[in-house]
């Protein structure tokens, strides 16, 4: 070759080493190098690995000329194995004079099988005696073999490119960290402000789909309801089929999810069209292809709850899917991530268990109290079942949060608690009452407040006690018991004075006749923004106007009940 040329082809190749290193995205960078190396040894076909040193492997990143080889991508190999092992212990190059002949070459991984090989040239690419990665190429024309030019430009460029993909997979792997742990510190973040179960399972499955890189992600729990017949049920699946996915079950036992929860292994798959435990009803309800997977056990943790209460042991609960990951199979890496995820969205379902089990346990007791309550006053039987229906259609066309109508519901139910200390005589009674007796009648909602805030309940009842007190309260200050107005009245409170007076006028009393829904709302909208607020009035015809099921009058559903 001529002495010029070989420089002019040596600068050439720098400068096109330099402009692929301005690629900051490992995988361009990658791409882009590999088709470098096939360009200047005029091959047909090659192959790049990196290497991974915690484990001692070669990881396919690239290949080139082979579309049946994509599914190599991401494949481990020992870095003993091979040509390219061979090349990476020696720490020089090796060129293979007929691919096909060499005992090193490793028919087993099927790389490159649709291409008939003949010639390789196989670099180690390597830093400080460091190994970072081997690159291959094949089928270099014949004159290859005997021109030591030709293969001094590819360890040149080599030489170049090693340490651009040694610097850009370092700030890969910095990046990929700081992203995990991001997520993580995102994802406690959210546990210490809300305990809905569904968006927190829905973020951790949507993080690890990202950070895994796969098509989807499901969190599957164990539903024993029925303890003659457990199913695992689906809570939450991401991914392009995820809404057909989220509330299927699979029988106990079966398909892979059944195995991983009722053994405790992770089992993980480049195929599950292999694997006889494969259960491809999911797949045919969701129209989802299931090809790799990656699945593994929700262990709740043992919970401490005081050594007054005890403590909820640690058992599997529930099982996590990552479906089809891209580029390649899931990686050791990938399992320990997953792994983490998954003991995540075991803690929020082991809480949210625990909270829906308080928050049923708290419900279910107001409600008895409030039962007995209604129980005394005769004339007004399940008065405060109604108020809390009202009050919760209301919040709901509000857009109030999930949280925020439990505190609705609660304090909605509890606002006439305080009629417990007003005298049988008083609620009883069949006509007006007297001076004295509305007096007494009016102090339900101080002695409501002044029960329910007794120090083991104030905390636990905080956003509730003000809907005791002033659900009574009129905007214009001429309610009871402190006439206070505007905004002083409590979010809470306004709500449920709407649904009060709304179920007072369309309820049987002994001095009057029900009026019909559309009257009493009429009644309320003349004095929206007056005495009641406008909002609430306004979200309760709303409710009405779309036969929403809770805003039914007395009368309503004594005629549905016949």
């Amino acid at each position: 070759m001529d002495h010029d040329l070989t420089i002019h082809r040596v600068l050439n190749v720098i400068q096109r080493a330099t402009q692929t290193a301005s690629q900051t995205h490992l995988t361009a960078l990658l791409d882009r190098t590999l088709d470098l190396f096939v360009e200047e040894a005029h091959a047909e076909a090659g192959t790049l690995y990196l290497y991974d040193p915690e484990h001692d492997a070669l990881v396919f990143h690239v290949v080139k000329g082979d579309a049946a080889s994509q599914r190599l991508l991401g494949m481990r190999i020992p870095a003993s194995r091979g040509v390219a092992g061979a090349a990476l212990r020696a720490r020089e190059p090796i060129f293979v004079h007929n691919v096909a002949e060499d005992p090193r070459w490793d028919r087993s991984i099927g790389e490159l099988a649709s291409l008939q090989l003949r010639t390789m040239y196989c670099l180690p690419l390597i830093i400080d005696d460091r190994p970072v990665g081997v690159v291959q190429v094949f089928n270099l024309p014949a004159d290859a073999i005997d021109a030591d030019e030709e293969l001094m430009l590819l360890r040149i460029l080599g030489n170049v490119m090693v340490n651009v993909i040694d610097k850009t997979r370092l700030l890969d792997e910095t990046h990929r960290r700081e992203r995990r742990q991001r997520a993580l510190a995102d994802i406690a973040a959210r546990l210490t402000t809300t305990l809905d179960r569904q968006q927190l399972l829905t973020l951790i499955m949507d993080y690890a789909r990202d950070l895994l890189n796969c098509e989807a992600t499901s969190v599957w729990e164990i539903d024993d309801e029925d303890e003659s017949n457990p199913v695992l049920r689906s809570h939450v699946a991401t991914g392009s089929r995820g809404e057909k996915v989220t509330g299927v079950t699979v029988p106990f036992g079966q398909g892979i999810i059944g195995h991983v929860v009722a053994t405790g292994a992770i089992i993980r798959l480049d195929d599950v069209r292999n694997d006889a435990r494969h259960y491809q009803g999911v797949d045919q309800q969701s129209g989802f292809e299931t090809r790799s997977i990656l699945c593994v056990p929700l262990h709740a943790p043992s919970i401490e709850l005081g050594a007054e209460r005890g403590r909820v042991e640690a058992r599997i609960i529930g099982g996590a899917q990552a479906l089809n990951k891209i580029g390649g199979p899931f990686t050791d890496d990938d399992v320990a991530l997953f792994e983490a995820f998954a003991n995540l969205a075991a803690t929020v379902l082991q809480l949210s268990r625990l909270y829906a089990d308080t928050q049923n346990l708290l419900l279910g007791m107001i409600k008895a109290l409030v039962e007995a309550v209604d129980a005394r006053d005769r004339n007004n039987q399940r008065h405060s079942r109604r108020v809390s229906d009202f009050s919760v259609a209301i919040a709901e066309e509000l857009g109030l949060s999930d949280e925020q109508i439990f505190h609705v519901r609660l304090g909605s139910l509890l606002h006439d608690i305080g009629k417990i200390g007003v005298p049988d005589a008083i609620l009883d009674k069949p006509g007006r009452l007297t001076d004295e007796e509305l007096v007494e009648m009016r102090s339900h909602t101080t002695k409501g407040y002044e029960i329910m805030s007794q120090e083991e309940l104030k905390r636990l009842l905080r956003v509730e006690l003000p809907a005791l007190l002033q659900h009574h309260e009129r905007l214009d200050g001429n309610g009871y018991p402190h006439g206070i107005s505007g905004d002083r009245i409590s979010w809470i409170a306004r709500i449920v004075a709407v649904a009060d007076v709304f179920d007072a006028l369309t309820s049987t009393r002994p001095y009057k006749e029900p009026w019909s829904a559309e009257r009493a709302i009429a009644y309320l909208t003349e004095r929206k923004g007056v005495e009641f607020d406008a909002a609430c009035v306004e979200a309760l015809a709303r409710a009405r106007a779309k036969g929403h099921p809770l805003v039914k009058t007395q009368v309503e559903r004594a005629m549905e009940r016949g």
